[in-house]
């Protein structure tokens, strides 16, 4: 009996061996596919380049890659600063499905990458599939993520139309409190940057209305003052913006430095140097 039971055994595991023998040599579409998975488990544990070489392999082997997968490639070469690969990836997805992938392009575009021309593009794409109905990218109204872009780029009275635009869409159907104080925070800025210091400074109280935290909204608000030669209220503001920071209140990001983010080092020396 117990040599029947090893035959049986040893009849089992040679199939399993010549399948596997098999499986590896011959490749059929199930390797590349697993081929594939394991090669983004490398990148996110940060092997990197041995990730993207799998899954570069399984690209070039399976007849139809998908918007979601290169799309999901792309994720975990942008957190790991991979940039180059992930534009590659997003290019190819965006390519192929413009109307679900534009949205989450345009917006790392803007946050990671900076590019801001292209970062319109696809945002502009992407808001044309939808007309009557204000997208949301990440977790951004699209017409303030376009504002942005506007405003990054100098380009201040455009950014101001969509930030307006961006704060009416966001009062349909809601109290204020619906709005982020990141929008009152950020027209703010371009007021700020128009030499609007009056304004600027109406909506960075708006923004502190909405956040009494706000370190940044305290920090520009000082500086405003300063400008407008009222010393004794910027200083004023500088000093709780300085107590928020050192709280650890500020407006943040774990994977990028967000626009017009300060910082406990910056506030102390426009401090010191007044």
């Amino acid at each position: 009996m117990k040599k029947w039971i090893k035959r049986i055994l040893f009849t089992l595991l040679s199939i399993i061996f010549v399948l596997i023998l098999l499986f590896v040599t011959i490749k059929p579409r199930a390797y590349y596919i697993i081929n594939y998975a394991i090669g983004a488990q490398l990148q996110w544990f940060g092997y990197e380049e041995e990730g993207n070489e799998m899954i570069e392999t399984s690209i070039k082997n399976l007849e139809k890659f998908s918007a979601s997968q290169y799309h999901l490639v792309s994720i975990q070469n942008t957190k790991n600063g991979n940039f180059n690969k992930a534009i590659e990836y997003l290019d190819k997805a965006s390519e192929l499905e413009p109307k679900e992938v534009d949205g989450y392009y345009g917006w790392v575009l803007l946050y990671y990458y900076r590019d801001y021309e292209k970062a319109l593009f696809h945002l502009n794409r992407y808001d044309s599939f939808t007309p009557d109905f204000d997208d949301y990218v990440g977790d951004d109204n699209i017409l303030y993520a376009k504002a942005l872009c506007y405003k990054e780029m100098g380009q201040y009275y455009k950014a101001l139309e969509l930030f307006n635009e961006a704060i009416e869409s966001e009062l349909k159907g809601h109290d204020e409190s619906w709005i982020s104080h990141q929008l009152y925070f950020q027209k703010g800025r371009t007021l700020h940057l128009l030499g609007e210091q009056n304004k600027a400074i109406e909506y960075y109280d708006n923004t502190i209305r909405l956040w009494g935290k706000s370190s940044e909204a305290f920090y520009y608000k000082g500086l405003a003052y300063i400008e407008l030669n009222n010393a004794q209220a910027g200083y004023e503001n500088l000093n709780k913006a300085l107590v928020l920071i050192k709280k650890g209140y500020k407006t943040s990001d774990n994977y990028v430095a967000l626009f017009d983010e300060v910082y406990q080092a910056e506030i102390e020396k426009t401090i010191n140097e007044l």
